[in-house]
């Protein structure tokens, strides 16, 4: 019989990062207490379109999400950091999977 080694997937959920990316657009719009209006109009996009991403009804491309970093003057990757205690749950999950095998 073939022995099969288990495989430990480090893969993101695409789902989990969209809503991520969604939460920290909304959480920097208002820490700068601006609103969908106001930041839409900075980073050229419409409203709608805004609710829609905060929301995580659309996927924004690349070139919106470098608008909106833009127009709230934060870098793209801030909206894709991984929270410290969100870093440690995987952590403690890694080291579990790894020491089951």
């Amino acid at each position: 019989m073939l022995h099969r080694p288990k495989i430990i997937s480090m893969d993101i959920d695409v789902n989990t990062s969209t809503k991520m990316v969604a939460l920290r657009i909304q959480e920097e719009r208002q820490k700068r207490k601006m609103s969908q209006m106001e930041l839409a109009m900075e980073a050229g996009i419409s409203q709608g379109f805004l609710a829609m991403i905060e929301a995580n009804r659309k996927v924004p491309t690349v070139t919106t999400i470098f608008k909106i970093a833009n127009a709230l003057s934060v870098k793209p990757s801030i909206f894709f950091e991984i929270p410290d205690s969100d870093r440690e749950v995987r952590k403690q999950k890694i080291i579990s999977l790894i020491r089951s095998l």
